[in-house]
């Protein structure tokens, strides 16, 4: 068997050599700013599927090239598995792995890359190429601290908030999954790789990268909720009793040499690569996002997910986080957490007028939602469309409706919306109401709508959307 130091140096001279002679690498990127990473295991339909995506709607403006990483023992080649996918072979790199690494394939594929970021995704997730552009513009704006995104469904959201630890202000950290969607800088995927080296962890600990990613960064990293478009099809990695119990015993694993790069005082820890020694992370999450469905956006708001008191459950130690996901979740309840599942805000975004975001509590002055259109736009006229519950009249009548160029100056509309109720397939219902807030001669990128009271209903969108009138 290859060991990982060995197979490491392999990957770092064909890479290098790849770079001296593939002419693609010298070619102008542009706003090609972005290697996709996949990798297979068992699904080859999919990664043909997903690649085939890609190349038809991202590789004119996002994405510089496609990263494979098969690890399967059965090679995968461009004539036989990508042939009919309509990419340009010069930009689908296929490696062929001599074992099967695991999640840390992920890393080394990225690390071989010339772009800044690589999105990443497992084989049994489709993700729209609209998702991918909100998420390199985010990463991309010079506002956003974030070195990572990760794209979870509500129940990843659930357990990956509930095992969010802070303990003072050296260790802020949580666990979340990589393979549902994560954008991540190429620069800390190579100082991550050289931790885990300099840490020399076993074997089995590299293969098991990421449940060791976001723990060992020592900072909460962005997330957002989408349910994801699920493929399905081959043989999982994680199964049953015996994957869950691997998962947990790496994610304590983690934690604990977090804890103990931390304890070890100053100079050791920043010695280290990757890791902040000086986290900047709120001691509660503050804002939810979720990314528009069909069109270019993210979905924002400051409305509370998770009552304040189950975080007011801790730990003294990091290696704890399991047992304080338990202690949360019972103190959250089955019905909160059912309705957190089941009301996420991506459900305001997702094309769905069915499906509902939908606030825990009832309003409170200052909430706010936010559509981002990711940049300015210029709008002869337009139409911000709120698709809302029947009761939500107080809560519209209670609010400004603003929009903003830069997210930090804001000008208010003076207008209130003006509603009806929405039409379902040519069959008027009450239980929905559509409002309209009208707009003319704009440039924006944000539009806000606050709430300037606190009012005894709850939040409730159906759908969240823009709509620019033709002259």
């Amino acid at each position: 068997m290859l060991t990982v130091f060995r197979f490491s140096i392999l990957v770092a001279v064909l890479s290098f050599i790849s770079i001296l002679l593939d002419p693609r690498i010298h070619e102008p990127a542009g706003d090609l700013n972005t290697t996709v990473v996949i990798l297979n295991w068992s699904r080859p339909f999919n990664v043909n599927k997903i690649v085939s995506e890609i190349c038809k709607n991202l590789f004119d403006d996002v994405v510089h090239s496609v990263i494979i990483w098969n690890n399967n023992p059965k090679p995968m080649s461009f004539e036989n598995n990508f042939a009919n996918a309509s990419c340009p072979k010069s930009r689908v790199q296929i490696i062929n792995s001599p074992d099967n690494l695991y999640f840390q394939a992920r890393y080394m594929a990225c690390a071989q890359a010339t772009t800044p970021f690589c999105f990443i995704q497992d084989d049994d997730y489709l993700i729209l190429p609209e998702i991918v552009r909100a998420f390199v513009r985010r990463i991309g704006d010079n506002s956003a601290s974030t070195s990572s995104i990760h794209l979870q469904p509500p129940h990843e959201m659930l357990s990956s908030e509930l095992r969010t630890v802070v303990i003072n202000e050296t260790l802020h950290t949580t666990f979340a999954w990589l393979g549902y969607g994560t954008i991540v800088k190429r620069s800390r995927v190579v100082e991550f790789i050289s931790l885990l080296d300099h840490l020399n962890l076993l074997d089995e600990q590299h293969k098991m990268a990421d449940n060791y990613f976001t723990i060992l960064s020592n900072e909460i990293p962005e997330r957002w909720f989408d349910a994801g478009i699920e493929l399905g099809g081959g043989q999982a990695f994680t199964v049953g009793t015996e994957g869950e119990e691997r998962n947990n015993r790496h994610i304590i694993e983690a934690a604990k040499i977090l804890e103990s790069i931390i304890s070890a005082g100053d100079v050791a820890s920043t010695s280290l690569p990757y890791v902040k020694v000086q986290p900047n992370s709120p001691l509660l999450p503050t804002i939810s996002r979720a990314p528009c469905h069909g069109r270019l956006c993210v979905f924002e708001t400051s409305i509370k997910l998770i009552p304040d008191e189950v975080y007011d459950i801790s730990v003294s130690s990091i290696s704890d986080m399991l047992v304080l996901e338990k202690e949360r979740l019972k103190a959250l309840g089955e019905q909160n957490a059912t309705e957190y599942l089941n009301f996420a805000p991506s459900n305001a975004v997702d094309g769905i007028r069915d499906t509902v975001f939908r606030s825990a509590e009832n309003g409170k002055h200052g909430e706010y939602v936010i559509l981002d259109l990711t940049e300015c736009h210029f709008y002869d006229r337009l139409q911000w469309v709120l698709e809302v519950g029947a009761h939500m009249g107080a809560i519209l009548d209670r609010s400004v409706y603003e929009s903003s160029e830069d997210g930090v100056n804001w000008h208010a509309w003076g207008k209130r919306a003006d509603c009806s109720n929405a039409l379902d397939d040519g069959l008027r219902t009450s239980r929905v109401m559509s409002c309209v807030i009208s707009a003319e001669k704009i440039r924006v990128r944000y539009f806000r709508m606050r709430l300037l009271e606190d009012v005894e209903y709850k939040w409730e969108f159906h759908e969240v959307y823009l709509s620019p009138i033709q002259e």
